[in-house]
C-alpha cells in the first residue's frame, strides 16, 4: 500500500478520523423504545404565495417546529377534511 492509498483511506473517516476525544465518555446503557417507522420523504418542488410562505415559517418558528413539518401537517388536516 503506497503512501497515495493511505492518504485515500485516512480521508474516508473525515475529520473525526483526525481528531481523538480526550476523556473517555460513560457509556450508559438506555432502554430505547423502538421508534415508530419513519414514512419515506420525498422532494417536491411547487410554487406558493409568498405571503402563505411567510406565515407559515412564522408558524413554525412560534411551533419550533420545521416548515417542513408545517407542511406536512396541514396537508394530512387538508386530505383529512377532503375525504382522501
Amino acid at each position: 500500500m503506497g503512501k497515495q492509498d493511505l492518504l485515500k483511506d485516512s480521508m474516508k473517516t473525515g475529520l473525526d478520523g483526525l481528531l481523538s476525544p480526550t476523556k473517555t465518555a460513560a457509556r450508559e446503557k438506555r432502554t430505547v423504545a423502538p421508534a415508530a417507522e419513519k414514512e419515506t420523504a420525498v422532494h417536491c418542488n411547487f410554487v406558493i404565495n409568498k405571503s402563505i410562505h411567510t406565515r407559515m415559517k412564522f408558524l413554525a418558528i412560534e411551533k419550533n417546529m420545521s416548515l417542513k413539518d408545517i407542511v406536512n401537517e396541514a396537508m394530512k388536516e387538508y386530505l383529512e377534511k377532503n375525504g382522501k
